[in-house]
C-alpha cells in the first residue's frame, strides 16, 4: 500500500512532464527548420542577423587553419564571408540553396572524422536542438586542438528572452520553442569538454518589435548598449578555443646505450635458490 501511495505522484509528475514537453518543448529540428528560415527573411530577423553579422565578422578575425564548418538552423545564409579561411562550408540536415551546402547531415552524428576542422561555427543551432550538449560535444569532436568554437544563441536574460517565453505561451511556433540556454551554463558545459572561451559578445539590445519603422526608430537603443556593454543583449557569442593537446609518448630508444664496463647487470637464467652470491659472481668473471 505505501508503495502504491509513492508511486502514484511519480506517474503523475512523469505524465505532467510529457505533456509539458509536446505543448511547449523543443520540437525535432526538422519541424523547427521551416519555420524559423522563412522568419529570417522578416524584417526583425533580418536587423538580428545584420548584428549577429558584425559580432562574428569581429569573431572570426582570430580564427586561422584549412577548415570552417557552419552549423545552423537556417542553410540558406553564408556568416563566414568574412574569414580568412579558404575552405569554407555548410552542413545541413534540408536541401537549400546554397552554395556552400555541401552535405545533409543529422547535427546530432556529424560524419566527419575527430580532430579535422579547424573551426566550427554554431548559429542557434544549440538553441532548436533537443540534446544541445550532444550537438556540443560533436562539434568539439570534430575540432583540431588548438581550433575555434563560435556559438550564437538567444540569452534568455533580456527583453528577447522574455518576449519568447510569453509568445510560447500563446502560440505553438516553432520560432519560440527553444532550449533557453544561459550564458553562464553554457560556459560550464564547454569547461567539461575542454574549451576555453576567449571572448564573449551581446548584441541585439531593442526589444524585438516585427514592425519595421520601430525597429529603425530604436537604433539608438543599440548604439548605447554597445558602448555601455548592457548585460541583457538579446543574443550572446561565444568565441572558445579547444584546450585539449594531445600527448604522444616517445619511448627511449634502449638500443642506443650500451652499458658502462663494470656497472652491466649479471643476466641470470634459470634457478639461483641455494647459489651463493659469490659463485655468481666468479662465474660472471666480476671475482
Amino acid at each position: 500500500m505505501h508503495r502504491k501511495i509513492i508511486k502514484a505522484p511519480h506517474r503523475l509528475l512523469i505524465r505532467f512532464s510529457a505533456i509539458w514537453k509536446r505543448r511547449f518543448g523543443v520540437l525535432p529540428l526538422r519541424e523547427s527548420i521551416e519555420d524559423v528560415t522563412a522568419w529570417f527573411e522578416t524584417p526583425l530577423g533580418q536587423s538580428l542577423l545584420a548584428e549577429e553579422q558584425e559580432a562574428i565578422n569581429d569573431g572570426l578575425q582570430c580564427v586561422f587553419g584549412y577548415h570552417l564548418l557552419q552549423l545552423g538552423i537556417n542553410g540558406r545564409i553564408d556568416l563566414t564571408t568574412e574569414s580568412l579561411i579558404s575552405h569554407r562550408f555548410l552542413l545541413h540536415p534540408n536541401a537549400e540553396q546554397n552554395p556552400r551546402l555541401s552535405a545533409l547531415v543529422d547535427f546530432n552524428h556529424l560524419p566527419l572524422p575527430s580532430e579535422t576542422i579547424d573551426a566550427v561555427l554554431l548559429h542557434h543551432a544549440l538553441d532548436f536542438s533537443q540534446s544541445p550538449h550532444h550537438l556540443l560535444r560533436e562539434a568539439t569532436r570534430i575540432l583540431i586542438p588548438r581550433g575555434y568554437l563560435i556559438i550564437v544563441g538567444f540569452n534568455p536574460w533580456s527583453l528577447w528572452g522574455l518576449c519568447a517565453r510569453l509568445a510560447r505561451l500563446v502560440t505553438t511556433v516553432p520560432r519560440w520553442r527553444l532550449q533557453y540556454l544561459r550564458l553562464g551554463r553554457l560556459l560550464d558545459w564547454l569547461a567539461l569538454v575542454d574549451m576555453e572561451p576567449s571572448a564573449v559578445y551581446k548584441g541585439f539590445f531593442r526589444p524585438p518589435l516585427p514592425q519595421e519603422n520601430a525597429i529603425k526608430h530604436l537604433q539608438w537603443v543599440e548604439r548605447w548598449g554597445k558602448r555601455l556593454r548592457l548585460p541583457w543583449g538579446g543574443f550572446y557569442m561565444i568565441v572558445a578555443r579547444k584546450d585539449h593537446i594531445p600527448l604522444t609518448p616517445i619511448k627511449p630508444d634502449w638500443k642506443k646505450y650500451r652499458p658502462v664496463p663494470g656497472l652491466a647487470v649479471t643476466r641470470i637464467i634459470g634457478p639461483t635458490s641455494g647459489v651463493p652470491l659469490r659463485n655468481l659472481l666468479l662465474a660472471d668473471g666480476r671475482v
